[in-house]
C-alpha cells in the first residue's frame, strides 16, 4: 500500500484552475480506478473526475467551493499496487493487467509510501484549524513544525503570531483573499470567457412601490412585512413569466435550456465588502407571501456567509438602494443570463423614481428581448399596488 496523493487534472487547454463542486466519495471510502469521486466547475462545464487510483479516500485537501489551480492536490489516497511516476511528472498507478511500457527513457521512480516523509506530515485537524484562520493550502505548506516532521495548530499559531509581529514593521501587508471573494473572481474569469454582455437602461416611477411596502409593514392581516426590495424583487420575478429567455440558459453554442420556474439570484453585501447570492428556486411558482419568505430566509442564510449560487441561476439581482448610488452598469456572472439593477431613489416633479439597468447575455437575448423584459419590469414597478394585491 503506498499513500498518494490526487491531483487536479487539466482536462481542457488553457485550464488554469477549477472551482470543486462537491464530493462524491468520502474518506474511509473505497473506490476503484476511473470511478466518479467528485465533480469540479470548469471555464465549460461541471465535470465529474475520475480516480486516477483504486484505493481507499484518506482525506479530502480541500472544501467544496474552494478554487484550485491545475495541479494542486486535493486527495490523499491510500492506493494498490505500485506508484510510478509519469513523464509528466505526476505519479500514477497503472491497471495489474497493463502491459508493460514501451523502452522510453522515463525519470526514475519516485513513490510516495506510509510512514515517514521528507516533508512535513498535516493531520487533517490541523488542516481544518488551519482554514478556520484562513490560511490557503499553498499557505499551510510554508508553516514550519515546531517538532519532528508533524504539522500541529499550535503551529499555525505560533506562525501567526510572528506574521503579526512583522506586519508591524512592514510597508505593506499581504493577506489572502476570503474564499467567497476567490469564488467570485473566478465565476467573473469565467463570464468574461464566455458571455456577450449588453446593458439597457431605463427610469421607473418608485412610488407605488414605496406605498405597499409600507401599507403591508401596517396591516396585521398579511404575515409579511415586506421590504421595498422585496416588493422589486417579486415584480421583476413575475416578468419573467411573459419572457422564458429571461428563465432559460445557455448550453454549449447550440442548446437552448428553458425552465419551468425562475431560479432567482440575489447580491448579499456582507461586512469588509465581501458579495454573496442568496438564491431563491422556483420563485416564480411563489405567491406573493410565499416569495416574500423564501426572500427573506434565503437572504438571512446569505447574510451569514453562505453562498448559494449554483448553475441553475438564470436572473440576478443587485438593489443599492440606501447607498446614494442612483446608476450603474451591472456585471453579469454567469450561469444567469441577465442581472437587474434598482439604484437608489431621485425625484422627479416630487415623485420618486430609480434607474432600472438591465445587463444580459447577447448570445441569447437580443435588444428587443431585452427592452420588452425591462420595460415590463418597469409596469410591474410602476403598477406595485395592483400587482401585490391582485397575489394577496
Amino acid at each position: 500500500m503506498a499513500i498518494v496523493e490526487v491531483i487536479v487534472p487539466q482536462l481542457g487547454e488553457g485550464l488554469q484552475e477549477v472551482r470543486v463542486m462537491r464530493f462524491l466519495k468520502q474518506p474511509g471510502d473505497r473506490v476503484e480506478r476511473d470511478e466518479h469521486i467528485y465533480e469540479m466547475e470548469t471555464d465549460k462545464a461541471n465535470v465529474e473526475v475520475e480516480s486516477p487510483y483504486a484505493g481507499v479516500i484518506v482525506e479530502w485537501l480541500a472544501k467544496e467551493g474552494d478554487i484550485l489551480p491545475i495541479g494542486a492536490p486535493i486527495a490523499r489516497m491510500e492506493v494498490e499496487g505500485a506508484v510510478e511516476v509519469s513523464p509528466a511528472g505526476g505519479s500514477h498507478a497503472p491497471h495489474p493487467t497493463a502491459a508493460p511500457a514501451p523502452s522510453v527513457p522515463l525519470p526514475s521512480p519516485q513513490p510516495v509510501v506510509a510512514g515517514p516523509r521528507t516533508d512535513v506530515v498535516i493531520p487533517p485537524r490541523t488542516r481544518a484549524y488551519a482554514r478556520q484562520k484562513g490560511i490557503s493550502e499553498e499557505e499551510l505548506r510554508r508553516v514550519p513544525a515546531s517538532t519532528g516532521n508533524k504539522l500541529m495548530p499550535e503551529d499555525i499559531d505560533a506562525y501567526l503570531a510572528n506574521r503579526s509581529a512583522a506586519v508591524a514593521d512592514a510597508e505593506f501587508v499581504d493577506y489572502p483573499l476570503p474564499p467567497q471573494q476567490r469564488t467570485f473572481i473566478y465565476r467573473i474569469k469565467r463570464s468574461s470567457q464566455l458571455v456577450v454582455p449588453a446593458t439597457l437602461r431605463r427610469p421607473a416611477r418608485w412610488d407605488s412601490v414605496r406605498r405597499i411596502a409600507e401599507e403591508l409593514r401596517e396591516r396585521s392581516d398579511v404575515p409579511v412585512q415586506p421590504s421595498e426590495f422585496q416588493v422589486f424583487a417579486y415584480c421583476a420575478t413575475r416578468a419573467t413569466l411573459n419572457h422564458p429567455k429571461f428563465r432559460s440558459q445557455l448550453v454549449g453554442e447550440e442548446t437552448l435550456r428553458e425552465y419551468k420556474h425562475l431560479n432567482l439570484g440575489i447580491a448579499v453585501a456582507r461586512p469588509g465588502d465581501e458579495l454573496v447570492t442568496a438564491l431563491v428556486k422556483d420563485a416564480s411558482a411563489l405567491g406573493f407571501v410565499e416569495f416574500v419568505k423564501a426572500v427573506q430566509t434565503q437572504v438571512r442564510k446569505a447574510r451569514a456567509g453562505e453562498d448559494q449560487a449554483d448553475a441553475s441561476m438564470q436572473l440576478l439581482l443587485t438593489y443599492m438602494g440606501g447607498y446614494q448610488m442612483i446608476d450603474a452598469i451591472p456585471v453579469l456572472v454567469a450561469p444567469a443570463v441577465g442581472i437587474l439593477f434598482a439604484g437608489d431613489t431621485f425625484d422627479v416633479d416630487g415623485v420618486p423614481h430609480v434607474n432600472l439597468v438591465l445587463t444580459f447575455d447577447h448570445r441569447l437575448i437580443n435588444g428587443v428581448g431585452g427592452a420588452e423584459f425591462l420595460n415590463e419590469v418597469a409596469q410591474h414597478v410602476e403598477n406595485a399596488e395592483a400587482l401585490v394585491s391582485e397575489a394577496l
